[in-house]
């Protein structure tokens, strides 16, 4: 089986170790990544890019199930939710798209974090965790990378052992390289044959055209998807094997967690104190500005569109941030917010101040649609602060209440994600802008 230091297996090496765990299903799917790799570099490659990834995205979920049924692994329950979560990001992208290019990128952390909760090795049970950020390190980079050399290993080796037991195999194999060598030699050696000579331009002008045009591009592209193919067949070889994925263990990264606690008590809540007083002192002076709107009213001075838009998004942005300092208070001070009352307080009176300021931004950007009417960049910040402010309200309940309030959160942002990709947002704004003009709702 794989070598094992120190509780943990070494990088895969070219060694006959490996393929002692092999099967002949293994060695079936190492072939099938192959075109996994080429159909991702053609669909990156040619048009009808979107329709293309709605086919990949299906061909990529067939293909995956496939080879856990062929090693009989039985997803875990919450994996067949990111595998909808995946297809209803990928299919919807060859119908519409408000997001394009953040969509593309969420569809492909997607695919291989449902890779992974599929082969069962996240780290807390098979479920999402508060350790998803290091599940999300083993998916996207980890698992893939360490067995970024294990399609090759398997594919040699079942070349290897055909040559073993049939000589004329080796010999087939041989000569398939050399057909595949000889493209490339071919593309310059013919146009030159070519114009050299005209009875053979007449004979085979034709062939060299074609082998110009399409030859050399799909060996242009072979040779980019080998890479894609090894990078995808290690994530999924890795997990169905149970190999290079203990890099990060729960056990570890507790005794880590507990390491990292060095900021004293007194320190933290200094710090928080002073950030609640100023923006209790901000709400203080501003209030008859900030809350102006919750009566439907704008301040004298101000057209609709300026008193939406200044400081909307620096609120979001104040908002983004005290998510990041709560969340490093509670991971670097030492005690526990839940053991340490005057921390836990202060905790919670700043996830109050901030869902009061994301409260207001929200309610600016409400009158501003009421009179202007909808638009998806301001759908979209308002999605983005709905799922923050249940992020806070989160960080409130769990000041009293241990529940999974990662899990929850990320499993809420993803299906808000899927909502955004699969509803026909833009066409759907179309409909109501022109509903409201037409009864003088807006403007």
């Amino acid at each position: 089986m794989n070598d094992q230091k120190g509780g943990r297996e070494c990088l895969p090496r070219f060694s006959a170790p490996i393929f002692e765990a092999c099967e002949p299903v293994d060695r079936l799917f190492a072939a099938v990544y192959l075109l996994i790799g080429y159909g991702f570099i053609y669909l990156c490659s040619s048009s009808n890019f979107e329709r293309n990834l709605a086919v990949f995205t299906v061909f990529y979920a067939v293909v995956v199930m496939s080879y856990l049924r062929g090693k009989e692994i039985r997803p875990p329950k919450e994996s067949w939710f990111w595998l909808a979560v995946m297809l209803m990001v990928g299919i919807s992208y060859a119908f519409w798209s408000v997001l394009y290019f953040l969509q593309f990128l969420a569809l492909l952390a997607v695919a291989a974090y449902w890779t992974l909760s599929a082969s069962g090795r996240l780290l807390k049970d098979g479920k999402t965790s508060r350790w998803v950020f290091f599940d999300g390190c083993n998916a996207l980079a980890v698992v893939p990378f360490c067995n970024f050399g294990c399609q090759i290993q398997v594919i040699s080796q079942r070349i290897g052992q055909e040559n073993h037991k049939k000589k004329e195999s080796g010999k087939v194999g041989a000569v398939l390289l050399g057909f595949v060598m000889a493209i490339p030699v071919l593309v310059i050696v013919l146009p030159l044959l070519s114009s050299a000579d005209a009875e053979f331009q007449a004979l085979a002008g034709s062939l060299a055209d074609y082998i110009s045009a399409h030859l050399l591009v799909i060996l242009v592209r072979m040779i980019f998807a080998v890479p894609i193919s090894c990078y995808l067949f290690g994530l999924a070889f890795g997990g169905t094997h149970k190999r290079n994925t203990d890099r990060f263990q729960e056990e570890k990264l507790e005794e880590a967690g507990k390491k990292v606690r060095v900021v004293p008590n007194t320190a933290v809540c200094t710090a928080l104190l002073v950030l609640c007083i100023v923006y209790c002192l901000f709400i203080a002076i501003q209030g008859n500005y900030l809350f102006s709107a919750f009566t439907g009213k704008i301040p004298d001075s101000f057209t609709y569109s300026e008193y939406a838009r200044r400081g909307f998004f620096e609120l979001c942005q104040i908002g983004a941030w005290n998510l990041i300092f709560t969340g490093t208070s509670a991971v670097c001070s030492r005690t526990d917010r839940r053991e340490h009352r005057g921390l836990g307080k202060l905790t919670v009176l700043l996830a109050v101040l901030t869902l009061l300021l994301l409260a207001t931004a929200v309610s600016k950007m409400g009158m501003y649609i009421s009179v202007y009417g909808l638009t998806v960049y301001r759908i979209l910040p308002l999605l983005f602060m709905f799922w923050m402010g249940l992020v806070f309200v989160c960080i409130m309940v769990c000041q009293k209440k241990d529940f999974p309030a990662v899990r929850l959160c990320v499993i809420a942002g993803a299906v808000l994600l899927c909502l955004v990709c699969v509803f026909p947002v833009e066409h759907w704004t179309q409909i109501y802008n022109t509903w409201a003009r037409m009864r003088g709702l807006i403007v």
